[in-house]
């Protein structure tokens, strides 16, 4: 699996449509960010069975827009993380969370 170059240009709407309680399905809208943010982490250079599996950075440069995009929207991401009522049914764990919030770089 990886992110496409358009998937920067995204992340900003993905993140708005899915803090609006009144958007439907927004609990699989926020699946969505969360796959987007675990794609777009960096490719530890030292760990060949990560390079192997997700390549070097310098081929992949939308990883790092993507990035960009949740950093520069990390106010919605911390807004999502808190959004008691959209979490309470998604149950999750420590690793998604923290895979979202350093995305953002928060």
């Amino acid at each position: 699996m990886s992110i496409s170059a358009t998937m920067p240009a995204v992340v900003p709407y993905l993140l708005r449509l899915t803090a609006d309680p009144s958007v439907p399905r927004r609990n699989e809208l926020f699946g969505l960010v969360l796959v987007a943010a675990a794609l777009s982490a960096p490719t530890d250079p030292g760990n060949a069975w990560d390079l192997a599996v997700s390549g070097p950075e310098s081929d992949h440069p939308e990883r790092a827009l993507c990035r960009a995009a949740f950093a520069a929207d990390a106010a919605w991401v911390r807004r999502l993380l808190a959004d008691d009522e959209l979490l309470a049914g998604l149950h999750l764990d420590e690793g998604e969370r923290a895979s979202l919030a350093q995305a953002a770089g928060l």
